[in-house]
């Protein structure tokens, strides 16, 4: 194991997501630079097809950190994932770009996800302001008592 995985094991989840995030963005605006004129020499060279490839490439690659990151805090927070045979869902990355085929969740699935997460972030903030203003109150009143009789 050399010294990147060791540091990476020390990092918080969301910086890692941040700088992977930050990676393809990077790797994005440098296919962009390179990216050939929409003529008609450049598309039966082949560079303009080339081009097209690695941007979904690149695409898929986004999907799949995002995909990642949302399965990560939908699991700390014990929320289930969408329906993995929905094919509104998910999408599978094509086998010329990962053997494994991973599926990464659609726009839609990411809405979906993104919604349940949000609801459960709200139903624990809520319990925990109800726990909250209990313990303020006995607080109150504890002292409310203490105060009456000095």
């Amino acid at each position: 194991m050399d010294l990147s995985e060791r540091v990476k094991a020390f990092i918080p989840e969301y910086l890692s997501y941040f700088f992977e995030l930050r990676r393809c963005e990077r790797a994005q605006r440098l296919l962009d630079l390179n990216e050939p004129p929409d003529t008609e020499d450049e598309y039966w060279s082949g560079a303009r097809m080339n081009y097209i490839r690695n941007s979904d490439a690149l695409y898929e690659w986004r999907q799949l950190i995002q995909t990642r990151h949302l399965q990560r805090v939908a699991q700390k927070l014990s929320v289930p994932m969408p329906d993995r045979n929905n094919a509104n869902l998910y999408g599978r990355v094509d086998y010329d770009n990962d053997e494994a085929m991973p599926q990464y969740l659609l726009p839609e699935g990411v809405r979906q996800l993104i919604s349940a997460i949000r609801e459960e972030k709200k139903h624990r903030r809520e319990a925990f302001g109800y726990w909250f203003g209990i313990a303020v109150g006995i607080i109150g009143a504890l002292t409310g008592f203490v105060s009456a009789f000095k």
